[in-house]
């Protein structure tokens, strides 16, 4: 795991300083890769390296990674799970690579094959740029789902540049810093800036499954992995529920192996609940020594876990660690988070996220978890109720539906009034899209739905399954993965999702709704195979995740600065109407409604703001 950068300056103006640049660029990401840093460059071109040592920890691992005749340059963030069967491969066509090493594998592989080939070949998680020095052209490419970030700026005869991070390509002189109002307004309305918009107007985020041909005169955009594909070349398997359960703990025990090689320490994060319960029983199941769980505890907090996972790592006989959490530590990353996710970020969870990371980092370099579990086998409740609303919807008029809202008994349940009000906001979309947007918004905003990536798939006739594709393609990268790799990352921290996996993915959607989601029972399947493993009395509850009580902080500890926000000329007020902000925050202090997740957002904009 690391962090890669680049710039090419296609003009003579600026190119005398293209390896001080990206020496600079390279430095922001130091967190990224504390282990080993690296610059090639020639001419007007520089690509930039920070290394985090997880497999091979030799110096044969150094990047940039240059070709044995010197033409190809390779820098890489990520990791290639299969990396040894494509070094055998490889092997077969007489091309040798050390074998121990999976960016030497990936660069011979992209020389031998071609990138587009040697794209559909590897599986694993990552990022990168590969220049060939003849034919003067970089391709950078992305791994399916999203799980490695990866940001560019193109402005055609003049620049190109990239990097893991927003951070690195803030510090690039050719970048015009300008915020872009329809990210911003996509931010409000979701919480996250989703693919391909950044917060600036002209730094885009590349799509999961695609690569880019780069040249001074063209910036070509290819697809290697399309998820809607995947879908329509799907055939309905018909099995037994048994059978289903077989193939599907094949296939992830599978993946968890190839999650767990690593040269340095390998842990897994324990929850409690069925995502990472069923992750650490099957590496647990393939592992001769107790493999080291970590659990975090929040001091005087409902959504408190602990003591049910220490149950689940006693049975297992994991080497389990419970590691405590004040509201106070959370709260001291308040500032930080700017900083570490760049550009505006509303998920209220980075906070507890990034706090856990830190914890665990003193412990292990490798922390597997469950992320896309929920999207892939109908894990939110969202996946039974937008059909449900969608279907209601159609038959209830606005009229009625501003009424109820008006009516709603606020002072006496301001979180299930807030839930309700959101509610009824759904119910009122008329189209299955905009249902699920509406379920979704946290700012009602007019947005251009033909810019984004919230497009339905043609051939999928049932609604549920909709609503999970669309958290596929935008809400799994944009806000799960980007939080778990910046939080993550920060610490120098490397994450694996081993529901990710590719075979995996498309096999999900072969699965039979009914097996996903079955008679209220969410993520039926992963249960059947999880009472393989543990008894239903150690896991089934209600599904809790990391939170904290926003709701009081705002009412307690973040009171005075929001109070200041409103009470001075700050550069929120070109953004969003004061009165209305200032209307919902009195609405909260008063225990009349709860906008926690509203006043989050307006935050931590105002904090990005402050910084930009």
């Amino acid at each position: 795991m690391c962090g890669i950068t680049g710039a090419w300056c296609f003009s003579n103006s600026g190119s005398d300083h293209i390896k001080d640049i990206v020496s600079k660029m390279t430095d922001t990401l130091k967190h990224r890769g504390p282990n080993d840093q690296g610059i090639w460059h020639e001419e007007n071109i520089a690509l930039g390296h920070r290394r985090l040592s997880i497999v091979d920890l030799s110096s044969m691992g150094h990047q940039p990674m240059v070709s044995e005749n010197g033409r190809y340059i390779l820098v890489f963030n990520g990791e290639i799970y299969n990396y040894k069967e494509i070094s055998q491969a490889l092997h077969h066509e007489n091309i040798i690579c050390n074998s121990k090493n999976d960016t030497s594998v990936l660069l011979n592989a992209c020389i031998y094959w071609g990138i587009e080939k040697t794209l559909k070949k590897i599986n694993g998680m990552f990022a990168f740029g590969f220049y060939d020095k003849f034919e003067k052209k970089l391709v950078l490419a992305r791994d399916r789902f999203g799980e490695k970030p990866l940001y560019y700026a193109y402005l055609p005869h003049q620049y190109f540049c990239f990097g893991s991070e927003l951070k690195a390509l803030k510090c690039c002189p050719f970048i015009d810093k300008s915020i872009d109002p329809n990210a911003l307004n996509l931010y409000l309305s979701f919480n996250y800036i989703p693919c391909p918009y950044s917060i600036y107007k002209n730094v885009k985020k590349l799509f999961p499954g695609h690569y880019l041909i780069v040249s001074e005169d063209n910036l070509q955009e290819n697809i290697y992995y399309n998820l809607t594909t995947a879908i329509q070349n799907r055939s309905l398997i018909n099995v037994s529920e048994e059978a289903c359960v077989d193939l599907l703990e094949k296939k992830l025990i599978n993946s968890v192996k190839n999650r767990m090689e690593a040269d340095v320490p390998v842990g897994a994060f324990l929850s409690g609940g069925i995502d990472s319960s069923l992750m650490v029983s099957l590496m647990q199941s393939v592992s001769n020594v107790p493999i080291k769980t970590f659990t975090v505890g929040f001091e005087n907090s409902p959504w408190d876990e602990s003591a049910y996972a220490q149950k689940i790592a006693k049975h297992l006989h994991t080497d389990h660690t419970t590691l405590y959490l004040s509201q106070d530590e959370i709260l001291e990353n308040v500032q930080s988070i700017t900083s570490i996710y760049d550009e505006p970020f509303g998920d209220a969870s980075a906070l507890s996220t990034y706090a856990i990371c830190k914890k665990i980092k003193q412990y292990v370099t490798v922390a597997v978890g469950g992320d896309g579990g929920d999207e892939l086998f109908g894990g939110y409740y969202r996946h039974q109720w937008v059909p449900k609303l969608n279907h209601l919807g159609q038959y209830v008029p606005n009229t009625l539906l501003s009424l109820a809202e008006k009516f709603l008994p606020k002072n006496r349940w301001p979180v299930f009034a807030g839930k309700v009000k959101k509610g009824l906001h759904a119910l009122q979309g008329k189209s299955f899209l905009q249902t699920y947007l509406n379920s979704l918004q946290y700012w009602s905003k007019k947005l251009d739905l033909n810019a984004t990536e919230f497009r339905l798939h043609p051939l999928l006739k049932n609604t549920a399954e909709q609503v999970m594709f669309l958290d596929m393609k935008t809400f799994l990268h944009d806000d799960v993965l980007c939080k778990v790799d910046r939080a993550s990352m920060a610490v120098a921290l490397e994450t694996r999702a081993p529901f990710l996996d590719y075979d995996l993915v498309d096999f999900a959607w072969t699965i039979p709704l009914h097996l996903k989601v079955h008679k209220h029972c969410k993520k039926y399947l992963l249960k059947k195979l999880l009472e393989r493993y543990l008894p239903q009395a150690l896991w089934n509850r209600p599904k809790m995740g990391f939170g904290m009580p926003l709701a009081d902080v705002f009412r307690t500890t973040l009171k005075s600065t929001f109070d200041q926000y409103l009470n001075t000329n700050t550069l929120l007020w070109e953004y969003l109407p004061k009165n209305i902000v200032s209307n919902l925050w009195q609405q909260h202090l008063s225990k009349k409604i709860n906008h926690e997740l509203l006043l989050w957002n307006f935050f931590v904009l105002q904090q990005f703001l402050i910084l930009f």
